[in-house]
Parts: structure tokens; sequence; C-alpha cells
């Protein structure tokens, strides 16, 4: 399977090596240290003239079975602007990949407190992570209230994963079965180191491209050229979380799919599953986000993603409402093309308009971020 369509912030972007102290690029006297805690990789930046204040960053989804990259240029110069400022810089390479919300939530967890044994106790806290990455940050957010002064989560869905994920991910692949026969195959059961063949995809895209422009405008994707790389990688999301989650968590036999050029045709012959109950309970656990949360959480997403909708970030705004939270939420956007696609300035902007919406109450104007 090609994953050229996961940006360069859904790869794990630790380096993986014994404990050791080295320099860090960027600031000859900072530290950095690298090693593990119940199995789980970690790197914390320490830097010379430390601030007190201490950013845990939590990196998107990689493919179960990938090994852990040991660098990513545009993480270490967002890392490395944070240093260069006095701030902590803390990540960990979560235990194992895939959709491992709960390994994450946990495993970062440990490593906070492994830095305040070791270097003491922050004065504020901030956790901030792409794509599922954001997952985790908004889960940790809501869970360690106490500990976090604020949440920035970039580009990724806020709303709840398992209804998400089925009306998106799910949605997606059986409707295209449909539409495209003997493209994408069952969607339940698929043996282990299954990938989808975008070769065959893109062959049955040749042969209708006008049928092929109509699905793709349904479920809001730019081009057909994007469709065998966004099948392939929600393919595998969804063979991997069946796998984790003991079962299928999607139930779309009371779904009424429309916005297709035969939704009558459509809903007959479209591939009906129901969901194991187990599975769906764990998908529900990681993350089904509450909107309790008593600290400010300001999301910044782009104006097109072939992954994630927009309306993803947003409603999160109703789940803050639904708790009496709306004031602690402000989700804005930038204009860009693509998964995660910020620039470093706009990345460390929005932590700024994070901080001072934490020190000195000034809340940040939803909208364009420029």
């Amino acid at each position: 399977m090609k994953l050229a369509v996961i940006p360069i912030f859904l790869v794990c972007l630790l380096t993986v090596s014994a404990f050791a102290q080295e320099k860090s690029a960027g600031n000859d006297e900072s530290k950095v240290e690298n090693g593990t805690i119940e199995g789980a990789a970690f790197r914390v930046d320490f830097p010379a003239n430390w601030n007190k204040t201490l950013i845990l960053y939590c990196h998107g989804y990689v493919p179960a079975g990938i090994p852990p990259v040991t660098s990513d240029p545009r993480l270490n110069l967002m890392r490395n602007a944070f240093v260069s400022r006095g701030f902590a810089f803390a990540q960990s390479a979560y235990r194992i990949q895939g959709w491992a919300v709960k390994e994450a939530i946990e495993d970062t967890e440990m490593l906070r407190s492994h830095f305040v044994a070791k270097y003491g106790k922050p004065n504020e806290t901030y956790i901030m992570g792409h794509s599922m990455g954001a997952v985790v940050t908004l889960a940790t957010i809501e869970k360690y209230p106490e500990i976090y002064q604020g949440a920035l989560p970039l580009c990724g869905p806020l709303n709840d994963i398992a209804s998400g994920f089925q009306e998106r991910v799910f949605g997606m692949l059986v409707t295209f079965e449909f539409l495209f026969p003997e493209t994408i195959g069952s969607l339940v059961n698929i043996p282990k180191g299954t990938k989808l063949d975008q070769a065959k995809i893109r062959a049955a895209i040749d042969a209708a491209p006008e049928k092929a422009e109509a699905f793709a405008k349904r479920w809001s994707i730019a081009t057909t050229r994007e469709l065998p790389n966004v099948l392939a990688f929600f393919y595998e999301i969804n063979r991997e979380i069946q796998v984790r989650a003991g079962g299928n968590p999607f139930d779309n036999r009371n779904t009424i799919y429309d916005g297709f050029a035969d939704n009558g045709a459509l809903n007959r012959g479209v591939k009906r599953y129901a969901a194991d109950p187990k599975a769906r309970e764990y998908l529900r656990l990681y993350y089904t986000p509450t909107g309790r949360i008593s600290d400010p959480v300001l999301s910044v997403h782009t104006t097109y993603d072939n992954l994630i909708p927009g309306r993803y970030v947003s409603q999160y705004d109703t789940t803050a409402r639904s708790e009496g939270n709306e004031d602690l939420f402000v989700a804005k956007y930038v204009v860009a093309s693509g998964h995660c696609n910020f620039t470093i300035p706009q990345m460390i902007t929005a932590f700024d308009e994070l901080i001072n919406w934490v020190r000195e109450g000034k809340r940040p104007e939803p909208g364009e971020f420029k």
C-alpha cells in the first residue's frame, strides 16, 4: 500500500535509542534525553534556560507494523523553535502503533511523570498533537484537567470516533465497492497483511471517469487522483481497528446514504454490516469526546483536508456547549490544502495564542488563522 497520503506529522517522529544525553540541534546547551518507558520510546528536549513550561507532543497515526523513523525535518524545526524559547519538549513514540489512542494516553502520562521526577514540576504544562495525536491531546486534557493548562489539537477528528469513522472511513469504502464492484471486497475479517490493490482502484476510475468524479465530489475529495491513496489508507485503518477492537465496530444497517446519482439503487444494493458490540464499545472509549474541559482548547484545521473534514473539528463546539464549556473551545482554520498542512510559524503562533489565552484571559477569535 502506498502511504504517500500520510503526511509528515502522521509518522512516528522519535529517535529510538538507549538512554543518552546529547546536544540539541539549534541550541548547543540544550540536553536531549532518549529512552524507553514500559516499551515506549521517548525523547525529552530540555533547554539550557528552562522557562518552567513543559509541552507534551502527541504524534499521529502510524500503520501497525511500520517501525518508527529516527527524525523528521519539520518536527525538528518546530521542536527547536520551542526549545530555543525556553520550553521543554517531550514526546512519546507509544509502545505500539495503529489506532493506539489508549496506549498513547497512557504512555504520554508516564512520560510526563518521568519528566517531573527527573527535571522538576513545571509551572505550566501544555499538550499538543497532530491528527490522531489531536485525539490523544483532547482525550488527555479531558482526563487530566488538573495537570494541564491548555491544549492544542491540530488537524484531528474531535468528534465521536465510532460515528465519524463509520460515516467517512467505512462509508467511503462500502459505497465505492457498490459503485465499482470487486475493487474493495469485504470490509470485515480481512486477513492479516492484506492491502488494498490501488492499481485496481485506478483502473476502475479510468474506466468510468464521470462516475468517479461524482463519487469524489460526494465525499468532498478534490480530484479522483487522490482516491486510490485515500481509500487504501482508510482500508488499512478499518482493518487495523478491527484487529485491535476484536471485531467490526461499524454498523451501517440503519444508514440511508444520499448525495449519489441514484440513491435508491445504492441503498438497495450497498452491502450492510452489523457491528460487534464489544468492538463498538472499544472505539467509543477511544475516543468519544465528553466536552468536560476546564482549560482552554484551541484547534486549527486546514480548509481542505481529504482525510478529516472540517466539520469533524467543528462538532466539538456542540459537545463543549452541552457541558456549558463553549467559552473554553475555539476552532480556527488555515486556508490551505492537505492534511496537517500548516507552516511552522503558524503552529508556533497558534501556541502563542493558546498561552496568551491561559495567562491573560485573551480568548482567540474564531475564524481564519494566518
